[in-house]
């Protein structure tokens, strides 16, 4: 159970769905969230590109400092904002404004200022909302005051925020502003190699070599094909090999 994912308690079953489980009209707030499973530092490939935010982040296993990550999708922001609320535990708060965005911000950011840690994903989301750039902005400058950390993801650097408000992007841009790069090839292998082993399903070079030549450089699509092979390989009681991958139809 992971006490720092939103709003205070994990939500059931650990692979949530971007299904609703209650009505907006009710003025209840939806415990069914996305999330990456597992998303921690132990299965946070490590590359050279990233080096400098991970060294940022990972001091004492808590971050000693805020941070802004943008970038494309499906390049790690998200996984590092967890893996870094997984560190510190209870005493963190996770808030994916993709699925949040249109609810009220005051029920979602209530007692948010007390966290140690308060990590924001998809900011750029409340370029629509004035009153979620309010908020966000009266959140930090409390969570600031109490000595606590911050960390946001975007798809874009804070100064491309233009339809934010000037304070809320001119603190923004006071933090340290990192571009999350692309995968290399490289890079997609190991991460191969690395989810495979965590869900227990070692691969041959071989095999890590002609995936790597089908799959897009993009972790989210590597991480749902190896749960997808890990999940096939279970029913059909059979090693992966690059035989059983062609008969699985899961690379086109």
């Amino acid at each position: 159970m992971r006490d720092w994912f939103w709003p205070g308690r994990a939500p059931e079953p650990c692979r949530l769905s971007r299904e609703r489980v209650m009505k907006k009209q009710s003025g209840q707030i939806p415990l069914s969230m996305r999330r990456e499973d597992l998303a921690t530092w132990d299965n946070w490939l490590s590359r050279p590109e990233t080096a400098t935010l991970e060294r940022l982040l990972t001091v004492g296993k808590m971050p000693d400092y805020s941070a802004y990550l943008w970038g494309g999708e499906g390049i790690g922001k998200s996984h590092i904002l967890q893996a870094c609320c997984d560190a510190q535990g209870q005493d963190a708060r996770y808030v994916p404004l993709q699925d949040l965005i249109l609810y009220a911000p005051e029920q979602v950011l209530a007692g948010a200022e007390t966290a140690r840690l308060i990590a924001i994903d998809d900011i750029d989301r409340v370029e629509a909302s004035a009153a979620w750039q309010e908020a966000l902005f009266g959140l930090f400058n409390a969570s600031q005051e109490a000595g606590g950390q911050l960390l946001v993801a975007a798809s874009k650097a804070p100064q491309q925020l233009l339809e934010a408000l000037p304070d809320l992007r001119s603190r923004l841009s006071s933090l340290p502003v990192f571009q999350m790069p692309h995968f290399t090839e490289d890079q997609v292998a190991g991460l191969l190699r690395l989810r495979g082993e965590t869900v227990g399903i070692p691969l041959t070079d071989e095999v890590v070599h002609y995936c790597t030549l089908r799959l897009p450089r993009d972790p989210k699509a590597v991480v749902q094909f190896i749960d997808q092979l890990d999940q096939f390989s279970l029913a059909q009681r059979r090693a992966i090999t690059i035989p059983f991958i062609r008969e699985s139809a899961l690379l086109r």
